[in-house]
């Protein structure tokens, strides 16, 4: 659970195009009569998910003083951003975000935040854009786990999208259109509260982005789409807060990135699995408060 933040916040809000007839919405929250900087904060993949997946931790990290301004993008198939027509790999959502970015005239440095599959995407970002001075990851990675048992059977023989179509085919329209809103997942007390969410979700999603919903689903399964490009190497800050227990991406980076992501530094939350960012998301918020806070002052001293 994460209280809900008291002090005031400027919401403005607006639709950008980007190339080829696509747009983003993005959202964007400031503090009132504060001084700081601004933050990027990426939302997950698969089921539907938007910007209100991470609207009250972002409210919590500018009450926090944190960050000043945090821009809260829907992804490309996401709820008001253009729907999707193919798959989508982390760079082609870094590039979305780009220029997003330059569509809103961003010229100063930024902080790159991603939650989940939007993690890998603020790292690829990071590569692309030398705006990003800074990467955070909640409950995230540069990589996932390797799908296992009767999850990475399905994966491994294609046979998951099928089953995920028809769970859509059914949920899909069945109410009427509406923005759907993941809020209530941080006061959500266990897993069935979180699924209600979710499916809530996807039939208030209009029938006529079911193609576009299975896109971003299976973009997020991709056996192709695992981990960051081989070829990434950043040597900006990176700040990461990640449960021990956490089944979907990888915790402890071993050797993997060595030399590759040169300045990351991790917080663990004990015992966490993944789904615990919303039902521990206080634990998450403060570690990486903490975290964050406590290197930042490092660095200034340094300089």
């Amino acid at each position: 659970m994460l209280s809900k933040p008291t002090i005031p916040i400027k919401e403005t809000e607006n639709s950008y195009t980007l190339a080829q007839g696509l747009w983003l919405y993005a959202k964007t929250l400031q503090g009132q009569n504060q001084a700081g900087s601004t933050a990027l904060f990426i939302h997950g993949g698969g089921s539907g998910g938007n910007h209100t997946i991470v609207d009250r931790p972002a409210r919590w990290l500018i009450q926090e003083g944190l960050f000043h301004e945090i821009i809260l993008p829907d992804r490309r198939g996401a709820a008001r951003s253009a729907p999707l027509d193919k798959l989508m790999t982390y760079e082609d959502n870094a590039k979305d975000l780009k220029e997003l970015l330059d569509a809103m005239r961003i010229q100063n440095k930024i902080t790159a935040i991603g939650i989940s599959y939007g993690g890998p995407i603020a790292l690829t970002l990071a590569a692309l854009d030398p705006r990003i001075e800074e990467v955070i990851l909640v409950a995230s990675s540069p990589s996932l786990k390797p799908a296992t048992g009767l999850v990475g059977f399905l994966y491994r023989k294609k046979l998951l999208d099928k089953i995920v179509a028809k769970v859509y085919k059914r949920l899909v329209g069945k109410k009427d259109a509406q923005y759907p809103s993941f809020d209530a997942a941080y006061d959500a007390k266990n897993v069935g509260d979180l699924k209600k969410i979710f499916a809530e979700a996807i039939m208030k999603t209009p029938k006529e982005r079911f193609d576009s919903l299975l896109y971003e689903n299976a973009s997020t399964c991709d056996l192709n789409n695992q981990a960051i490009s081989g070829s990434i190497i950043l040597h900006t800050p990176i700040y990461r807060v990640i449960g021990t227990k956490d089944e979907t991406w990888e915790v402890d980076l071993k050797d993997s990135y060595q030399g590759r992501l040169t300045q990351i530094k991790t917080s663990y939350i004990e015992g966490a699995s993944h789904k615990d960012v919303f039902f521990r998301a206080e634990e998450f918020y403060q570690a990486l408060k903490t975290l964050y806070t406590k290197n930042k002052k490092g660095q200034t001293q340094a300089s």
